[in-house]
């Protein structure tokens, strides 16, 4: 085969192809240069630091805790080892205290092993110190994350606007109080 001397010879500057395909890259590149360049300069505030610890708190409503510290609430929690009763006896600055309370027991391990009661209240001698009973089937020992709360609902979007909640993990030793105390409140 030879090559017919009758074709037009055009240099590669001449075909319009050449041309599409390098204004495509330019254009890319251009582009892709300024997203760069705009990357470096802008800072996004929204990334922090502990983004984990900031991401597991999104969704704590500590409205009862505050409330809690704010009322002096404490409580003093023993449980029987024997016939498995749970006393609670709480002091605190409110006139408003409920008829039940719910407690859970969590087991920092095993999740079969979590026990939610609720207590009611028990007849008391002062106003300023309020008795709870409850019953708990098996005794309950060693660390536990321990939380007291009223029976308030959770309004969606909202959270909590009643109520108070002690919540802290303790060791646990069947026959010796224990005492809760307001998250942020300190020993007395």
């Amino acid at each position: 085969m030879s090559l017919s001397k009758n074709e037009p010879f055009t240099r590669w500057y001449q075909e319009p192809w050449v041309w599409a395909i390098l204004g495509v890259l330019a254009v890319t590149f251009a582009w892709g240069s300024y997203r760069i360049y705009f990357a470096f300069q802008i800072q996004d505030s929204v990334v922090v630091d502990d983004y984990y610890k900031t991401g597991k708190l999104i969704n704590e409503d500590f409205t009862r805790d505050n409330n809690a510290r704010d009322l002096g609430i404490r409580a003093k929690l023993l449980i029987d080892d024997l016939t498995g009763e749970v006393r609670i006896t709480l002091k605190g600055n409110t006139n408003d205290w409920p008829k039940q309370l719910k407690l859970s027991l969590l087991s920092p391990v095993f999740a079969d092993q979590d026990k939610v009661i609720t207590v009611n209240r028990s007849i008391s001698a002062d106003e300023s110190t309020q008795i709870y009973v409850g019953q708990v089937d098996e005794a309950v020992e060693g660390k536990t994350y321990v939380q007291l709360e009223t029976l308030d609902e959770h309004v969606p979007e909202v959270g909590y606007q009643t109520g108070w909640r002690l919540n802290q993990p303790l060791m646990l030793k069947a026959g010796v109080a224990s005492e809760l105390l307001p998250r942020g409140s300190a020993q007395p």
